[in-house]
């Protein structure tokens, strides 16, 4: 994820901009856009100037009431892309409150020197929300786990779903607790409340990345805009001559911005330059459950090795 300070408006800002052209999916496709609109705008009016100058001419508020109409659509269209970004971001805040609580009330109902049961809390929870990152981008194999001497990794790769098992880990370790009288039954239950809710986390995860915007919805826009596109410099050139190749760049730029920008962000659990840093707060779920559960940090765990260069670019 891009981190920056939305407060500048300076020329360093904008100079900073092009840093992040390689590892931005919507930069690079909309700059391609825009190329070959450009190359289209320039031999159509090129055509219209020469050879149809006085064949037909299209009055301008044409353009303009379909460009209100076509407005309205990608307003509508980002707004469906945002929505579900910001969806996505609130499951991940909610997965780190859950964790820490669960981690607290763990760190109250055991001794302070059961220091083999706060591991094994420590890396589940921990396990779990690498497990979800990975996952969510369909990459289980890059995943990177902490487990009990008596748990062998083949049993959890050969899984199809990976965050199940650490929460059932979760689950009977919290059950073996309350057999034993190590926690009340209260406790048994606001613990598998708060499990519950790292299920919940998940489940909104995959709703997110399973349910795609529908095609139809999709590629209407899309068609729209390219007959918009394709058909403006017939009704401009005679107005702007050949200043009708900006003139239409402009307006493709904002136009399909829009559209490269939901396409970015409708589904946030990837690496792309403006998905959500997901590598990087399991990684803080991480550090902060073994802090409060006072047990020495597995750094061989951690998430941001292997994700950190690919997901955050901060620049200033």
């Amino acid at each position: 994820m891009i981190i920056y300070d939305s407060k500048k408006w300076d020329l360093l800002f904008f100079i900073s901009l092009f840093k992040t052209f390689k590892y931005s999916y919507n930069m690079r496709q909309l700059a391609r856009l825009i190329l070959y609109t450009s190359i289209y705008t320039a031999l159509a009016t090129f055509v219209k100037v020469n050879y149809l100058k006085d064949a037909y001419q299209i009055d301008i508020a044409f353009f303009s009431l379909i460009g209100v109409i076509l407005s309205l659509f990608l307003v509508f269209r980002l707004n469906s892309g945002y929505v579900r970004w910001w969806q996505g971001r609130e499951a991940w805040g909610q997965l780190v409150n859950d964790a820490r609580n669960l981690a607290l009330q763990i760190d109250t109902a055991l001794s302070p020197d059961d220091s083999k049961r706060r591991k094994y809390f420590g890396r589940h929870i921990s396990n779990f929300c690498a497990s979800l990152v990975w996952h969510l981008r369909d990459d289980m194999n890059s995943a990177h786990y902490i487990l009990e001497p008596d748990e062998p990794l083949e049993a959890i790769t050969s899984l199809n779903h990976q965050p199940n098992k650490f929460a059932s880990y979760l689950y009977k370790e919290v059950d073996s607790m309350h057999k034993n009288s190590w926690i009340s039954d209260f406790d048994k239950l606001q613990a598998k409340y708060l499990i519950q809710g790292f299920i919940d986390v998940l489940g909104i995860c995959e709703r997110i990345k399973k349910t795609p915007i529908p095609f139809s919805h999709s590629a209407y826009i899309k068609i729209f805009i390219l007959i918009y596109i394709t058909v403006l410099p017939f009704g401009l050139a005679d107005m702007f001559g050949y200043l009708t190749i900006p003139a239409v760049s402009v307006l493709a730029f904002a136009m399909m911005g829009i559209e490269v920008i939901s396409e970015e962000i409708e589904n946030p659990f990837g690496i792309d330059a403006n998905d959500l840093p997901t590598g990087v707060l399991a990684d803080t779920i991480r550090g902060d459950v073994y802090e409060i559960l006072d047990v020495e940090s597995e750094m061989g765990y951690t998430v941001r090795r292997h994700i950190i260069r690919k997901e955050a670019e901060i620049f200033h």
